[in-house]
Parts: C-alpha cells; sequence; structure tokens
C-alpha cells in the first residue's frame, strides 16, 4: 500500500466516493477556517484537488500519514502549493506527539480509518488533537466482500506465509453487527457531540477486469512481501475469487464477448460521521 503512483492511477472509487462526501457537507466544509488535519491524506491528490478547493480561503492542511513513502510522494509532488504540508503519523498511536495536542481547528479523513484496528484509539486521538469547538468530517469502508477474499486466500499454503498478519487488514466493523451504533457510541465516549453518522451502501462500476485489477493491486498490503512468481499466482487467484462475489455483465456498448468486455459491479457499505469537540468536556 506504499505505491504512491500506483494508487493516484486506481483510486477512481475512493475519489467518486470523497467528491460525493464533500459535495454533501460542502456548507460545513466551508466554514473550517484554521488549520485542518487531513489524516490517512495519502498522495494528497483528494486532499488538493477536492477538499482544498472547498476551504476557506485563509484555511491550511496538514495531511498526515502513516505511510513515510506517501508522505515523501505527496511533498514532492504538492511543493508548490503553499496551504499544504505534510506530517508522518499513526491515528493509532498510544501518544500522541504533545506538539501535536490541541494543534487543529477541524480534521477530515477520507478512505483511511478502515485500516485501523484500535478505532477507539484513533477517535480518542482526534478529540486531542483538535481544539475546542473542533470538527470533524469522516468517511472509511465499513464492508467489503473484497475482504472475504483476503481470508480466504489465506488459508492457502502457497499464501499463507505472507499473510500471518491478516486480522491487521480487516476493516473493524467488517465484522460487526451493528456499524452505525457502534461508530456513534465510540465517538461519543471519546467525548464528541455527534452531529451525523450513517452506514450507507454504495455501487462502483469497474469498467473491465483489468481496472479492477489495478484497484486491488493498489491497495493490496500483502503483495509486496512475496517473491514474484507467487505474487503473480496470488494476484491471479485473488482477482478470481473477488470477481466471483461481485455482479458481472457484458458491456453491451462494445462488440464481442471476450472477458475483456465484463465489467463488474461493486457492492460495499461506507461509514460517514460529522462531529464536533465541545467548547468544554464534560465529565
Amino acid at each position: 500500500m506504499n505505491g504512491a503512483k500506483e494508487y493516484v492511477k486506481a483510486h477512481g472509487l475512493q475519489s467518486r466516493d470523497a467528491t460525493d462526501v464533500i459535495e454533501e457537507f460542502s456548507d460545513e466544509i466551508a466554514n473550517m477556517s484554521g488549520v485542518c488535519l487531513d489524516i490517512g491524506c495519502g498522495p494528497a491528490v483528494v486532499t488538493r484537488d477536492l477538499f482544498l478547493p472547498r476551504l476557506p480561503k485563509d484555511a491550511t492542511i496538514v495531511g498526515a500519514d502513516i505511510s513515510k513513502t506517501m508522505i515523501q510522494f505527496a511533498q514532492d509532488e504538492h511543493a508548490d502549493e503553499k496551504r499544504l504540508s505534510f506530517i508522518n503519523l499513526n491515528i493509532e498511536t498510544q501518544n500522541i506527539p504533545q506538539h501535536l495536542v490541541s494543534a487543529y481547528d477541524n480534521a477530515v479523513s477520507f478512505y483511511c480509518l478502515h485500516w485501523c484496528q484500535d478505532v477507539r484509539q484513533v477517535f480518542d486521538n482526534i478529540y486531542q488533537m483538535l481544539r475546542p469547538g473542533g470538527k470533524s468530517l469522516v468517511l472509511f469502508l465499513a464492508h467489503n466482500t473484497g475482504f472475504e477474499s483476503y481470508l480466504k486466500l489465506h488459508k492457502d499454503p502457497k499464501y499463507n506465509p505472507y499473510m500471518k498478519d491478516i486480522s491487521k487488514y480487516i476493516p473493524y466493523f467488517q465484522r460487526c453487527a451493528n456499524p452505525r451504533a457502534t461508530l456513534k457510541k465510540i465517538i461519543e465516549e471519546s467525548g464528541f457531540e455527534v452531529m451525523h453518522c450513517s452506514y450507507r451502501e454504495k455501487t462502483f462500476i469497474f469498467k473491465s477486469q483489468e481496472i479492477l485489477k489495478k484497484h486491488v493491486q493498489a491497495v493490496n498490503p500483502f503483495t509486496e512481501r512475496m517473491p514474484e512468481h507467487v505474487k503473480k499466482e496470488y494476484e491471479e487467484d485473488l482477482l478470481r475469487d473477488i470477481v466471483s462475489r461481485k455482479f458481472s455483465f457484458i458491456d453491451n456498448n462494445n462488440e464481442g464477448e471476450s472477458k475483456d468486455d465484463f465489467q463488474i459491479l461493486d457492492r460495499y457499505h461506507v461509514l460517514i460521521a460529522y462531529f464536533k469537540k465541545p467548547t468544554y468536556r464534560i465529565n
């Protein structure tokens, strides 16, 4: 998941969903003045192209990511944008650096927090980093059948040695009975006032298996550990299993019925929350 260039080329789904949320909460974002933290900014394409233009003109963004590779790419790619800066940060850390405590006026996160297992620590940390009255908007994946494919291939002796820490990469809410209620409770127990919390089904059409393959490769945490011959076979097996769990159909706009004419409809669920740190905490 450290391949910044690969991710930029294959993040159509994430970009589309971020666009939808940014549009829905455009009025709220327009009032996010001061310094805004973008948690899990990755290569910061969404940060710069979609989020920054919606902020007040005098607002600035600090992009944060656990991947040093992503941060370096973002710093190089966006060096000309004076309203953007970047830091390396593990949002699950148990010890937020003191200089980051109460350092931000607002915070957002688009398609990052599903990689976090200690969700309660995440929102405790966001609470610490926000100033009183600060607001936060988050969007992240809650459930996708593709993760079931990870679990299936994990059982294969050929791939198991490279996937022993698979539990780190299955979203916390993938196995949650009531994702919305659970998330709302966690956010409230961190001290926030929840102004919106929803669990939504989404769909996205991958125009070909090759496009889906690039999407899967861009976010796969295991392949960089594999020898090339294992990686190739793994990617083929993984794509085959993921496609089997989706809806495939022929593109009637193209002639012929080769496998390249197949499009794949992905149905999945996301969580969206908008919440506020009170001016004074009531214990």
